[in-house]
């Protein structure tokens, strides 16, 4: 789950798979020339799309963050808690839509753990469940790689698409602070080059443009809650959620 705090006190709540969703619509609207270029189209846009699946569960009943009286934020969870879901994600990806989609949703999980490991190693129990997903993911993907004939390069240019488009729109939905911060999103031919981005009123934008249409609209789905709102019990908490009204929340992205 992550957060996005408003001028007024209120907050936002956005899950993990509603993130993903937003991650699909951007990857549909990719390539300006000298992007990469999503291949296969449909299974890369897929995957953008349900790269998050594995939070589905826990989304559904979220543990209670007791220093801040929400739910915990994606950040702070631990990988002993989710490196089984994201194994279990990968099966139910390439169950639901094929090798090559488990594939990315595999790579994009190594990638995070690779990247981002002092987020996932708070304890030595996450050390040992991020290196077991680790090791044992990249038998699966040997696996899935040799099924649909992919190369090396092919995999990790359409994994680079998944984790530029899973930045963007952690910064589009409140996750990440766009100020100072820039999206690495690939080139043909195997480069990268940085994406600054700039909030407005309803607007990001965003320089160098990677898309393919001159603007991009985005749309999600997220829980208002009132300022100040916290809890101390997680049922409470649970319960809260469920009842919480749902509000459609619109942004377009623009050139910078």
């Amino acid at each position: 789950m992550l957060f996005r705090d408003l001028p007024d006190g209120s907050w936002l709540a956005v899950s993990q798979p509603m993130h993903a969703l937003v991650s699909g619509q951007m990857l549909r609207a990719w390539g300006a020339d000298g992007f990469a270029r999503p291949d296969p189209f449909e299974d890369v846009a897929t995957a953008c799309a349900q790269h998050d699946l594995a939070w589905m569960g826990w989304e559904a009943a979220p543990t209670l963050d007791a220093a801040t009286g929400r739910p915990h934020a994606f950040r702070t969870v631990g990988a002993r808690s989710h490196a089984p879901m994201w194994a279990e994600g990968v099966r139910r990806a390439t169950a639901a839509w094929g090798p090559w989609v488990g594939l990315l949703v595999s790579r994009h999980g190594s990638r995070i753990y690779g990247a981002y490991a002092d987020r996932h190693r708070m304890d030595p129990r996450d050390v040992a469940a991020a290196e077991a997903y680790l090791r044992e993911q990249a038998g699966i993907r040997a696996g899935l790689m040799a099924l649909v004939g992919a190369t090396d390069r092919q995999v990790e240019e359409a994994a680079a698409l998944v984790a530029a488009t899973d930045a963007l729109s952690l910064a589009a939905c409140g996750g990440i602070a766009t100020l100072g911060w820039a999206v690495m999103a690939p080139l043909a031919g195997g480069r990268e080059v940085p994406l600054t981005l700039a909030e407005g009123d309803g607007v990001m934008t965003v320089s160098p443009w990677p898309f393919a249409a001159g603007e991009v609209p985005l749309a999600w789905t997220a829980r208002r809650f009132a300022p100040g709102t916290r809890w101390r019990e997680e049922g409470a908490m649970r319960a809260a959620f469920e009842a919480a009204p749902v509000e459609r929340i619109a942004l377009r992205l623009v050139p910078g």
